[in-house]
């Protein structure tokens, strides 16, 4: 199963991470807008169940795009700051 951790690498969604990668039989796309960020954090985790992808998403992109590279059969948006989300919290 595919899941890709959007803000993969920062507070919630490394944790989020951290929860997951024992898990073999996922692939966790640790995304984020800093391709070398989700790098440096991936071999951080090393070594892990699951196996992690360093991966650039920007979730003010092309999102149909941005979704079909990857194919994840979950999304997880960590990406925050969730208070500042506005109008468009839940595009």
């Amino acid at each position: 199963m595919k899941v890709l951790v959007v803000g993969g690498y920062g507070t919630f969604g490394g944790r989020t991470v951290e929860l997951l990668e024992g898990e073999p039989r996922l692939i966790l796309f640790v995304a984020g807008r800093s391709l070398a960020k989700a790098n440096a954090y991936c071999k951080k985790r090393a070594p892990a169940a699951a196996r992690l992808v360093p991966a650039l998403f920007d979730r003010d992109g092309d999102l149909a795009a941005q979704l079909a590279a990857f194919e994840p059969d979950i999304v997880v948006d960590a990406s925050g700051p969730f208070q500042a989300y506005g109008e468009g919290r839940y595009r």
